[in-house]
């Protein structure tokens, strides 16, 4: 399961944040002080080169994901930024600060940095974007049936990693009933849960799954307490 635990803390930050997609939400303008666009060797404390460089396909836009480790705190992280540069976008959270760069009327370079844990460097992700990515046009197979009501509103493909992200807005059910509903579908197709977050007496909004049969596969689940969510699912090797 190579690279799971970053690409799960991508997943997280999108599902629980932004239900589009934080790196597809756009608004406002923050003020800087350079007009210059940052480069990596630009913060504090960053790996030299990407961990992880992967080519994704988002909502059907081929697109390449840069993920990096950087051994400053996030609040030097967004100072660095605020003091140095003109993003059109700067927004920060206790757990993450995400940047959002424009580089002509079509293309923006998007930066979000989240936070690891104690005495772990700060995960950051790079992206390039175009200025409008379509809705998706199907869900993917491979992923549970939408929930009764739902949309998809961002499909992620990632083919070297075998995986595939997929989130959705919200219905009527809260997250608790989706978990709960959806434990009882996936164990009747063959998956089992890793964790005790689906029982009634924990009311948790979220759960990792496996199955070996008719493959080796890993699911995870969330859902928001308004019945939005986004499910993962990476086939793993024999």
């Amino acid at each position: 399961m190579k690279h799971l635990p970053s690409i799960l803390i991508l997943l997280l930050f999108l599902c629980r944040t932004i239900p589009a997609g934080a790196f597809v939400y756009l608004p406002g303008i923050s003020s800087g002080s350079s007009d210059r666009i940052m480069t990596a060797s630009d913060l504090p404390g960053i790996s030299s080169s990407p961990l992880v460089k992967e080519k994704v396909n988002v909502n059907g836009t081929p697109l390449t994901l840069e993920i990096y480790q950087v051994k400053s705190p996030l609040d030097v992280i967004q100072r660095t930024i605020k003091n140095r540069f003109k993003p059109e976008q700067l927004e920060a959270g206790n757990d993450y600060v995400r940047a959002i760069f424009r580089k002509d009327k079509d293309l923006t370079e998007r930066w979000l940095f989240v936070f690891a844990g104690e005495k772990r460097p700060v995960t950051a992700f790079k992206m390039e974007l175009p200025g409008k990515i379509a809705m998706p046009v199907k869900w993917p197979s491979e992923l549970p049936v939408l929930p009764s009501g739902c949309r998809p509103n961002m499909v992620m493909e990632l083919p070297r990693l075998n995986a595939v992200y997929g989130s959705f807005d919200s219905n009527t059910g809260s997250g608790v009933q989706q978990l709960a509903s959806y434990s009882a579908r996936l164990a009747s197709a063959g998956w089992y849960h890793a964790g005790a977050e689906h029982a009634p007496s924990i009311r948790g909004t979220g759960e990792i799954y496996f199955r070996n049969n008719p493959a080796r596969q890993i699911m995870w689940i969330k859902f928001g307490e308004d019945g939005s969510g986004a499910f993962y699912l990476k086939k793993l090797k024999k």
